[in-house]
């Protein structure tokens, strides 16, 4: 399957599949719309959750808006995200992942594009603006801001290397933005570091409503240098088409649905205000941050508005955040290293980069699993938790990592320790000088540390304790033959394997049990009746032979 080419191809691949809900009802932007929305992301499962889309949006002055908002475009559930990356399942979408990674294709530059289509600088960007927008506040009654993005294109001001990264944007005025994009960013240890010290602004260009490769490969921590519009190259596998701004010397993609172009100031910055971050938190540290200034608004006739959630998980960024991190680990893992690695899997809740879960193959040994673990002890990166676990385990089901983690670790040999120098947005940390409660861990105590969990099996395990496939499957097919019953999600292990430890008699003895030959069994084990010893109480009496 290939890739929708923009969101437009995407929306009709979803309304193809009965994904889309269309709300024409009136709806307040500003103390509705993404309340809506979370009913849905909190109150439904993953494989339950559609497509919202709104088509009747105002504003808490009555004001009503032409655009309609699609929040949640890029990954309110896994399989929109899936679809958006021409993929049948989500874990198709993290193996496409190298591909593109391995074989990434350079964007060109044409002449003309639909992004195009509506101009609007000079004095109606005074007068309309940033206005133009249908921009959600996102936790009313908490956000002090109304947030625009992402992704956001920079390029060095000498090199011209170009870097594509999710970052935040805030209104401040029709014609006015904060450029919300943190220290160590590419955009600005480099591109903004750069152009700071030749006393310049920076061109910047905020893309709305981008293909869905472009959003995810902007998410990425790919090195410096490597350009995310060649890598989304690599998921169409065929160049990204690319137009020039109208205003700054960037170029952005022909099919975005809009496009915010402006100047960051080197010079100037002002405070940033409360808005939901990806710990799932409230950020309320009055930061400050570089002033952005619009220079053009350029958007498609009947554009679509796309913002994108931050906050409390399940959202967009913890989502795709999730996918793009889980890629590139099973790229550098299973392609570049060649360890055994089935998959790897960001759960939402750790905010798409801080708890990562690796499951080797069917295949791998346990010196496997522990190269992986020394493996993850070289590697810098956001990840507090790195849990490696078995084939059979679900990377989805918390209940199995539960399972893993209790009966397949012990507390000092598969626990590793490592120091970090800063937590980032974790607000678990020890803010030096004011006081905890903090969002940002830059300057704190250095008490952050990560985790690797070898949470393998060492050795041979016993059975599984559930019945055999066979006698499962002949469940399954008395319960769905009674149409009154729920229908069942089946969760692995779903009937039990053996695991190493199980010989030939012990089977003899299920086989006797399931046959009913209980008595015939008794008969056996009465034959190896002796009496009680001294030395016996107390111990474990092992007869089964071959074990």
């Amino acid at each position: 399957m290939d890739c929708p080419r923009d969101l437009r191809e995407y929306l009709e691949r979803l309304d193809e599949r009965g994904l889309v809900y269309r709300f024409s009802d009136p709806i307040n932007k500003d103390t509705e719309l993404y309340p809506v929305f979370r009913v849905q992301q909190r109150g439904l499962p993953d494989h339950e959750r559609k497509a919202l889309l709104f088509d009747n949006v105002h504003g808490a002055k009555g004001n009503r808006y032409d655009m309609a908002v699609f929040p949640g475009a890029y990954a309110a559930s896994e399989a929109m995200l899936a679809i958006g990356l021409g993929c049948e399942t989500y874990q198709d979408g993290v193996e496409r992942w190298h591909q593109a990674r391995a074989h990434p294709i350079d964007p060109v530059i044409v002449d003309d594009g639909p992004v195009h289509e509506n101009v609007m600088v000079g004095d109606d960007l005074r007068r309309v603006g940033l206005d133009v927008f249908p921009v959600p506040v996102e936790e009313p009654g908490f956000s002090a801001v109304n947030r625009l993005g992402l992704p956001i294109i920079t390029k060095d001001p000498v090199t011209g290397i170009r870097n594509t990264g999710t970052y935040n944007a805030f209104l401040r005025a029709r014609d006015r933005l904060q450029a919300a994009i943190g220290p160590g960013a590419h955009a600005m240890a480099y591109h903004w570091k750069t152009a700071r010290e030749r006393r310049e602004p920076l061109p910047v260009a905020i893309l709305i409503g981008p293909d869905v490769p472009t959003m995810a490969t902007s998410s990425a921590s790919l090195p410096y240098g490597v350009d995310e519009l060649a890598v989304a190259g690599g998921f169409f596998g065929s160049p990204l088409e690319l137009v020039r701004c109208k205003t700054i010397p960037l170029e952005v993609p022909a099919y975005a649905e809009a496009v915010v172009e402006g100047l960051m100031s080197t010079d100037t910055v002002e405070p940033r205000l409360p808005f939901g971050e990806y710990p799932g938190y409230i950020q309320s540290d009055l930061t400050v941050r570089p002033v952005l200034h619009v220079t053009a608004i350029t958007y498609r006739n009947d554009a679509i508005f796309t913002p994108i959630l931050v906050g409390m998980p399940p959202s967009d960024t913890s989502m795709v955040w999730g996918f793009a991190h889980a890629g590139d680990r099973l790229h550098h893992l299973k392609y570049e290293r060649g360890f055994p690695v089935a998959e790897v899997y960001y759960p939402q809740q750790g905010g798409g980069s801080t708890f990562c879960v690796i499951r080797m193959t069917e295949s791998a040994s346990p010196d496997d699993a522990q190269a992986v673990v020394e493996e993850l002890e070289k590697r810098r990166g956001a990840d507090k938790y790195t849990i490696v676990v078995d084939h059979d385990i679900d990377v989805r089901d918390a209940d199995a990592l539960i399972w893993a983690l209790s009966f397949r670790t012990a507390r000092k040999r598969d626990f590793t320790f490592i120091p970090m120098p800063n937590g980032g947005l974790d607000p678990s940390g020890s803010p030096a000088g004011t006081g905890r409660g903090r969002m940002s861990a830059l300057g704190t105590e250095p008490d952050f540390t990560r985790v690797v969990i070898n949470a393998t099996r060492k050795w041979a395990y016993p059975p599984v304790a559930l019945p055999r496939k066979p006698y499962m499957e002949r469940a399954l097919q008395i319960w769905e033959s009674h149409g009154d019953l729920p229908r069942p999600q089946m969760r692995s292990p779903w009937y039990g394997v053996e695991l190493g430890h199980w010989s030939k008699d012990l089977q003899r003895y299920a086989d006797m049990i399931t046959a009913g030959e209980y008595l015939k069994l008794g008969d056996e084990m009465a034959e190896l009746q002796e009496p009680i010893k001294e030395e016996m109480v107390g111990r474990n009496i092992d007869r089964s032979a071959g074990v």
